[in-house]
């Protein structure tokens, strides 16, 4: 699931664009030549796991993060959503997230799910299969928007999950 190296040429590009790095500091902050940090951001070489651990250290970017991660699994974790018809400000990324949740609840509450996978028919998967995507879309939004979030206020995700990891094992919801 996890490669072992990764082109991530557009993570290093958007991350250089993000916080205005040179090579020369990206090379310090990742303990390669200025020319490997060049091969990488140009996509002439791929990036393997330990440098992308060793950057995820040193520059504790959410966009950065989610770019390697979607680059290291093969497209499996959410993308960051940079498209010509998307406005990345917390309050527009909130309505989007907002929008898309509610569109999920709509989906979820269709009877579709009450009954047992095996004997639906071939409308109904689909209809399971549109619940499915409506949900990966709030997803892909609420991630995107909590992404801001931590770029805007400094909030740290490592932290907050840390902090709030024993309330949820307190529910149950964890092990």
């Amino acid at each position: 699931m996890f490669e072992k190296s990764a082109d991530a040429s557009k993570a290093l590009q958007n991350l250089i664009e993000n916080e205005n790095l040179t090579n020369e500091q990206l090379a310090i902050d990742f303990n390669l030549s200025p020319q490997m940090v060049s091969h990488l951001k140009n996509g002439r070489r791929p990036m393997q796991r330990d440098i992308a651990q060793t950057s995820i250290q040193a520059h504790e970017n959410s966009e950065y993060m989610a770019d390697l991660m979607r680059a290291f699994t093969s497209g499996l974790t959410t993308p960051v959503l940079r498209g010509k018809n998307i406005e990345r400000h917390r309050m527009s990324l909130a309505a989007n997230a907002v929008k898309e949740m509610l569109e999920a609840i709509e989906s979820v509450k269709k009877m579709v799910l009450v009954k047992p996978p095996g004997t639906l028919d071939k409308d109904e998967l689909q209809e399971v299969e549109n619940i499915y995507d409506e949900m990966l879309e709030a997803t892909i939004f609420s991630e995107n928007f909590l992404m801001q979030l931590e770029n805007d206020y400094g909030i740290s995700r490592k932290k907050r999950v840390r902090i709030n990891e024993p309330r949820w094992k307190a529910r149950g919801w964890l092990q």
